[in-house]
């Protein structure tokens, strides 16, 4: 996705700060780059910063200004989301980046809960890489399309935690991600969950719920 709006004005200074941002970027000018977003963020509030952590793609960057992008989304007192939600890591000196394609919900009401993300699920089907939530019918012309931008190819509920998890293919989304979001918080709110936290588990914790817990060490022979 191109970094440039072009709905924005040439001459706003948000929009001015981020475009010599993506320059230095691409400059490897980091230190340059981070003041001019900074500038862009204070200018044009929490928005840019979807658009900052994209620019900063494929770098070491890009974790915290996801982090700060999906903890902006927040309402507070309400739905919160957690800095680690649809969390991308790596991208210092040689790790890759990954993004963890799950959002679960942390609720005293798991059922409604439930009811809300299953809700959700084709929505996120028909939600594109620059963060376009289209209708079913929309989305399956655009597929049609030579090339078309990407979306999910399989999304599921599952009830145990609860969560809902999508099947990106190691992609990097920011924008996917945003919207993602704030459409299974606006379908908790239509099942009646006005407060809760949204967030993703860590591979590890996927891992050892799955194994279940550790299987007790023998008692040790008495004397």
């Amino acid at each position: 996705m191109d970094n440039e709006a072009a709905s924005s004005p040439v001459d706003d200074p948000a929009e001015a700060a981020f475009r010599l941002g993506c320059q230095a970027v691409q400059a490897w000018e980091w230190d340059r780059a981070q003041e001019l977003f900074e500038e862009a963020v204070r200018t044009a509030g929490p928005p840019m910063l979807w658009r900052v952590t994209e620019a900063w793609l494929d770098r070491g960057q890009t974790s915290a200004w996801m982090r700060r992008a999906v903890v902006a989304e927040s309402e507070p007192g309400g739905i919160t989301i957690d800095p680690t939600a649809l969390e991308i890591t790596g991208g210092n000196d040689s790790d890759v980046q990954v993004q963890n394609w799950e959002i679960a919900v942390e609720s005293d009401d798991p059922e409604r809960a439930v009811v809300a993300l299953t809700a959700a699920e084709p929505r996120l089907m028909c939600v594109f890489e620059d963060g376009r939530e289209l209708s079913p019918e929309d989305a399956e012309e655009l597929m049609d399309e030579a090339m078309p931008p990407y979306n999910p190819n399989y999304a599921a509920v599952d009830a145990t935690v609860p969560r809902i998890w999508m099947d990106c293919k190691g992609g990097l989304y920011p924008h996917m991600a945003r919207t993602m979001l704030r459409i299974v918080a606006d379908e908790l709110r239509k099942a009646g969950i006005r407060q809760t936290r949204l967030f993703s588990r860590s591979q590890r914790q996927e891992s050892e719920e799955r194994a279940g817990p550790p299987t007790p060490a023998p008692p040790s022979p008495t004397q």
